[in-house]
């Protein structure tokens, strides 16, 4: 049945066609209403472009608190050893305040996304704000070095919030086009972070000292804190009670973890200590594993890591975080000992970062030629260039220059791809979780990277002027390799192969005019059954007698061409 009978056959009463020739009148010199309407979409169209600058400012701006306050760590160490509040604390002890920040940060990195994604991105992302904004605080105004110690855990703790929560928040807003655009800026935003710190921190040093390498930090999440309420308001996935047995046994083992490869090399890898690290990670992982795949909210998302092309983000992941932890560790070292001073090993560290922010967005352009897999290996390529041109020269040259622009580039290429490969397989519900467990991956594999690197700078398995460290830029060039042949295999195979940002936008299109047709298609229905009820009012049960010229109204005659 359709509704035009109804509608041409209808009695108007005169009045009322009186009243419609009078509006319709009225109406005529008008202009047509669509430019109005026009006007009344654009501050919808700009509000949500507004909406999605603040969200790219907002997660960006997280990542460069984070990265700057790594940075300020590594510059603030040798410092720390001179001030009076350390005085007696052998060199061992002081480089705790990177141990625990370190390990607050990779233990919570996963329990945080999960989190996030069950409860809320922004509660979270707002919390993580607030302990790293007390954090540094307390860092910067530490009268004792156990205040200090527990300013750089909040910050940790905090830190780990910030990561997944800012991110997760960010592409479970913007469309699918969009997302691998606002990786790219997220990873960039990290060499940003280190860039600041490595050109302005001989300033903050020589007119603060080592407490105000820790300023920017504490403004900047000050100020990203006064824009969260702006942020849009994530509820979650669910409001089932989480695995709190399962969360708390995942920290532990992950913390554990971490101290017992970070502090193996000053105990002693076969030490009490150092064993019995090792055995409580064991032990807590299995037991965090056990609850997680019993509860149906657990602290591990099992679903993620049974997604196609997840487990390979964070293997790739790993061993990113092995290079990459290494170089910003041993670098330093490196240039220490070739006779160069803090400000010097700062400016010949910022190639490197400059290079990062430069190669990040270029990841997203080569992606669309290539799969991501394309861009995982010519990353490698890159950076194990830049590693071989490190090992040709014994002693920092012009040269060098070349070979940290190379590393930036690569390591730039392999952020935003590895991270990107990892992403993409979540369902956007798990967006929080795949970052933490991304991140987390990272973590460890630097902590075992830095560990493995202290030990092939005491134990050389090469010769030379500098034999420590041309065993450590060789194992880097081993790294490259493992990996760039890894992505070369699945890339050949046609592995992760994701759909183009714009296929991703067309099918999502698509999906929603079926979701429209559909509710148009019920809203008919609904018209149709209320249509037979008011006819049914008036004594027609038969509608599809209705002919055209017939008035339904009770005594009128049917006209005689009509009969």
């Amino acid at each position: 049945m359709t509704l035009a009978p109804i509608r041409e056959h209808a009695t108007i009463p005169p009045e009322a066609k009186k009243a419609v020739q009078k509006a319709a009148k009225k109406q005529a010199g008008k202009p047509a209403p669509q430019k109005k309407i026009t006007k009344r979409l654009r501050p919808h169209r700009h509000r949500a472009r507004s909406r999605f600058v603040l969200l790219r400012l907002v997660a960006s701006g997280s990542v460069v608190a984070i990265m700057a306050d790594s940075t300020a760590t590594t510059l603030a160490v040798p410092l720390l050893s001179a001030d009076p509040m350390t005085t007696g604390l052998p060199l061992a002890e002081i480089t705790w305040v990177s141990t625990g920040n370190f390990a607050a940060v990779a233990a919570l990195l996963a329990t945080a996304g999960r989190f996030a994604d069950l409860f809320g991105r922004r509660s979270v992302l707002a919390l993580g704000l607030l302990l790293y904004g007390l954090g540094a605080t307390a860092v910067i105004m530490a009268p004792t070095w156990p205040i200090l110690l527990a300013g750089r855990l909040a910050e940790g703790l905090g830190a780990a919030m910030m990561f997944p929560a800012s991110l997760g928040l960010l592409l479970g807003e913007l469309p699918p086009s969009r997302r691998a655009g606002a990786v790219a800026l997220w990873g960039a935003s990290s060499g940003i972070g280190a860039l600041a710190l490595q050109g302005g921190g001989g300033w903050l040093m020589e007119a603060y000292g080592w407490r105000g390498l820790y300023l920017p930090g504490a403004i900047l999440a000050a100020a990203l804190l006064c824009l969260t309420p702006a942020l849009p308001r994530s509820l979650g996935t669910g409001r089932r009670v989480p695995d709190i047995v399962g969360a708390f046994a995942l920290v532990g083992a992950i913390a554990t973890a971490v101290i017992a490869i970070s502090r193996g090399d000053v105990w002693g890898w076969t030490s009490v200590q150092t064993l019995t690290c090792a055995g409580a990670a064991v032990v807590l992982l299995c037991a965090a594993l056990a609850t997680s795949w019993r509860h149906p909210a657990g602290a591990v998302d099992m679903s993620l890591w049974r997604r196609p092309g997840f487990l390979w983000g964070g293997a790739a992941s790993f061993l990113y975080g092995a290079m990459s932890f290494i170089v910003l560790a041993t670098g330093p070292l490196y240039l220490r000992e070739s006779g160069f001073d803090p400000a010097q090993i700062g400016w010949w560290l910022t190639p490197i970062s400059i290079a990062m922010i430069v190669a990040s967005p270029m990841a997203t352009l080569v992606s669309r030629r290539l799969s991501l897999n394309g861009v995982i290996y010519l990353g490698a390529l890159i950076l194990g260039g830049g590693c071989a041109l490190l090992l040709a020269q014994p002693t920092p040259t012009a040269w060098s220059l070349l070979g940290a622009v190379l590393l930036g580039t690569g390591f730039g290429l392999l952020s935003t791809g590895t991270f990107t490969a990892g992403t993409i397989a979540a369902d956007p519900t798990q967006y929080a979780s795949a970052v933490g467990a991304i991140n987390t991956a990272r973590m460890l594999g630097g902590a075992i990277g830095v560990a493995a690197a202290s030990v092939l700078i005491e134990h050389p398995f090469l010769r030379g002027p500098t034999p420590g460290f041309a065993s450590v830029f060789t194992a880097c060039l081993g790294a490259t390799a493992v990996i760039g042949t890894a992505a070369l295999i699945r890339a050949a195979r046609g592995a992760g192969r994701a759909p183009m940002p714009g296929v991703l936008a067309l099918e999502e299109e698509v999906a929603m005019l079926r979701h429209l047709l559909a509710e148009l298609r019920a809203s008919f229905v609904q018209v149709r059954a209320e249509a037979e009820e008011e006819l049914a009012r008036f004594g027609i049960h038969d509608p599809s007698g209705i002919r055209a010229g017939w008035s339904p109204v009770p005594g009128q005659r049917q006209p005689a061409d009509q009969r």
